[in-house]
């Protein structure tokens, strides 16, 4: 279902000034993206379609949904600042500025491996998009261009961090917290609202995975590792399939390198024996190899949606 844009004016009344009443209702979900992203109405037409790829690419590029149904938000904190005044000394009365807005969405999901995964947001420049429960967006409008062409981008924020979890008492729960803030003009000027993102919902961000040293005796012409999610330790061999018909029998998955020379050593199969995986290659004894997955974009081209092995590897000591 395309995202389209909610205000469509049709044959509202003019008089009164007022042409559209969408609002945005309680927020479900926020997805983090660089102010590099910029979306265009193509994207908007087949939302699913966009924004996978740029959550399994590079980090520069990345997004990140955070809450959704998967981690929903249970708590909303609105804590509006006031708007700022002076008087002077004639009773003359001015707007130095207006007051922010700062909100917080607590969620009783995910424990401390979301929480560290809230933190990794603080103080990280993104943008950020907005989705209530209805499924309407919210996204900053970005000027036109000569040939009339709009295009969008995330919400500017002047602060944004995983706070530090509310802990359990004999009268409350664990809570998982995150905030942000903005001002009014921001919202005001440059906001503009969608509807049909609900489709959007149901996405979480990609989930640290981890190679790690099997118990199969290494040799010279095979090393045999396994995948496991890094928080639950959940194995993605048995996960994603079975032995013969899982996405991760592709060499392409992993990459493997020899610690002492710097050499990528390129493994000429990958397959599922004994529980483990086992990478063929030609190795050195004495050599240790460090081994680590590909890209999550590689897996991703793989038909591996949700994880990110690239940053935990193994080092391997062949015998």
């Amino acid at each position: 279902m395309a995202i389209i844009k909610a205000c469509i004016i049709g044959n509202s009344l003019k008089n009164s000034g007022k042409e559209c009443d969408i609002a945005m209702g309680a927020t479900a979900m926020i997805i983090a993206v660089p102010p590099s992203i910029v979306i265009t109405a193509a994207n908007l037409a087949d939302p699913i379609a966009w924004i996978k790829p740029l959550m399994h690419a590079s980090k520069q590029l990345r997004v990140y949904p955070f809450f959704g149904v998967n981690a929903a938000i249970s708590v909303i904190t609105n804590d509006a600042e006031g708007d700022v005044t002076v008087t002077l000394d004639d009773g003359l009365k001015v707007l130095v500025r207006r007051g922010v807005y700062n909100r917080t969405f607590e969620t009783i999901a995910g424990g401390l491996c979301y929480a560290d995964a809230l933190f990794g947001l603080t103080a990280s420049g993104y943008r950020l998009i907005e989705i209530d429960q209805i499924g309407q967006m919210l996204l900053h409008k970005i000027p036109k261009t000569d040939a009339g062409v709009r295009t969008w981008s995330g919400l500017i924020t002047s602060f944004m961090a995983g706070l530090a979890p509310t802990i359990a008492t004999l009268k409350d729960i664990y809570r998982n917290r995150f905030s942000y803030s903005f001002t009014p003009e921001e919202l005001v000027f440059n906001g503009e609202i969608f509807t049909g993102a609900s489709s959007l919902l149901s996405l979480i961000g990609l989930i640290n995975t981890e190679i790690a040293k099997g118990v199969t005796v290494q040799t010279t012409t095979h090393l045999f590792v396994k995948v496991q999610t890094e928080c639950a330790e959940s194995n993605l061999l048995t996960l994603l399939g079975v032995a013969g018909d899982n996405p991760l029998e592709d060499a392409t998955n992993f990459i493997i390198t020899n610690k002492a020379t710097g050499v990528v050593v390129v493994a000429t199969d990958a397959d599922i024996v004994g529980g483990e995986m086992q990478l063929t290659g030609v190795f050195v004894s004495g050599q240790t190899y460090h081994v680590v997955g590909s890209a999550p974009s590689v897996w991703f081209d793989n038909d591996i949606e949700g994880y990110d092995a690239s940053e935990n590897g193994v080092d391997i000591l062949i015998p």
